[in-house]
């Protein structure tokens, strides 16, 4: 599987645990259960961690790709051998790490990384640990509608600006190849 269909695959299994949540929380409401809030706030915890975990994953499996394409041979095997594992993210470490692949990617990053976007990316991975290691939170820290849409800004913008206009067809066994790549 290529990485553009890895990360699609990633992401659609976010989006089925996101819908999958709604629909659990409509029929909670509806039975109006005592521990409906309790619940609630744990659902919401775990997407938090999922949202999180998603973000790091697909930009391992977007970068990857990305050295997979335009590397070969010795170089590629050394370009992955310092990037061999999705990696533990905050808002610092995504900008360094995007850094690395040169001044272009840091302009384009700066222009989608919005106060808002950055914010939001903050909020969710500071609190993977804090969820993960037990301590509570609720509110607007713990809204998994506003990490989804982040995750798919994301995703959107790590699919374009890395695998740009790569095309995945079929090739005569049946496997995908990248039939075409962006060049800049």
């Amino acid at each position: 599987m290529t990485a553009r269909a890895e990360a699609l695959s990633c992401w659609q299994r976010l989006q089925g645990e996101y819908g999958r949540y709604l629909e659990t929380i409509r029929i909670l409401q509806a039975q109006k259960g005592v521990g409906f809030l309790k619940v609630q706030e744990d659902l919401r915890r775990y997407l938090c961690l999922r949202c999180a975990g998603f973000l790091e994953q697909v930009v391992f499996l977007v970068l990857d790709g990305y050295l997979t394409q335009k590397t070969s041979g010795p170089t590629r095997d050394f370009a992955r051998s310092y990037f061999n594992q999705a990696p533990n993210l905050n808002v610092d470490a995504f900008t360094r790490l995007i850094a690395r692949f040169g001044s272009n990617h840091v302009a384009e990053l700066e222009v989608f990384l919005t106060t808002p976007r950055r914010d939001t990316l903050g909020d969710l991975l500071g609190i993977r640990n804090d969820v993960a290691h037990g301590r509570v939170f609720n509110g607007q820290r713990l809204a998994p509608e506003r990490y989804l849409i982040l995750c798919e800004e994301i995703y959107d913008w790590l699919i374009d600006t890395f695998l740009g206009e790569s095309v995945e067809v079929l090739d005569g066994s049946g496997r995908s190849v990248v039939a075409y790549e962006r060049t800049s």
